[in-house]
């Protein structure tokens, strides 16, 4: 099983970013910790920030990868939409099986 925090530097790398640093930081609003990823994109030289609103431990997957195309879209660096679905599905969140009577 994949660490949890690999996992998520590994999505950055799979969309063609570079994760640079990550800061935890408090959150003033929720009284809690937030962490706050900077990231790079190599194809337009940006460099901007990713915030999770809450720790990476406390965050699905899916929401990650939602979290990463927003702030990508908000900095205006295209992300290639086919790597962006197949990771959708990949993490899109199962529903629960329902129980036959």
């Amino acid at each position: 099983m994949v660490r949890t925090l690999t996992l998520y530097k590994k999505i950055i790398e799979e969309l063609g970013l570079r994760q640079l640093d990550v800061y935890r930081v408090r959150d003033e609003e929720a009284g809690g910790l937030k962490d706050v990823i900077r990231v790079f994109d190599p194809a337009t030289s940006k460099v901007y920030l990713v915030d999770l609103g809450k720790i990476r431990e406390a965050v699905k997957p899916i929401e990650f990868l939602e979290a990463v195309v927003k702030a990508s879209e908000e900095a205006g660096v295209r992300l290639p939409e086919r790597i962006v679905a197949r990771l959708r599905e990949k993490f899109k969140e199962e529903k629960p099986v329902e129980k036959a009577s």
